[in-house]
């Protein structure tokens, strides 16, 4: 996946993205603009993660805060043809993945998010993936919106 950095691009989010080492595994992936294909995703993050058994007590984590990334990149770009990429790396005391949309943006100023009323039907994916990982960063612009997540071990 090429980065997209523009001029236009506000960058935020919660804790720092470290790579202490190198990637042990960098598996891709691209994501068909629908819903039905979040199911794939996740199978393909369980996947990519099942050979390194010192990651097995986080998989759920990361594979849910994969798929409420994905989902959001699908449900707020209805309109949009191009496909999600998913790029999951593993490292040797963490998991780094980036999930990057090409639609239209999103306003950075809800970032970070504040817990959704408990009845709210709607709303929960921003913060679900925020207290799931330990690391997150959201880039965002017309050009698309790249969120990765890192979750340590």
């Amino acid at each position: 996946m090429a980065p997209r950095v523009a001029a236009d691009r506000q960058k935020t989010g919660k804790g720092t993205i470290t790579r202490n080492s190198e990637a042990r595994k960098v598996s891709r992936y691209s994501l068909d603009p629908e819903s039905s294909s979040l199911i794939l995703v996740r199978e393909f993050i369980k996947t990519t993660l099942q050979p390194f058994s010192p990651i097995t007590p986080h998989v759920c984590d990361i594979v849910f805060a994969t798929h409420e990334a994905c989902k959001n990149a699908l449900q707020h770009n209805p309109q949009n043809d191009s496909p999600v990429d998913v790029v999951c790396e593993v490292l040797k005391d963490s998991v780094v993945v980036e999930v990057a949309d090409r639609g239209s943006g999103f306003d950075p100023c809800i970032l970070p998010p504040s817990a959704p009323e408990p009845e709210a039907m709607e709303g929960r994916g921003i913060f679900l993936i925020y207290s799931l990982m330990d690391a997150v960063e959201a880039e965002t612009g017309v050009e698309g919106t790249s969120i990765k997540m890192q979750k340590r071990f």
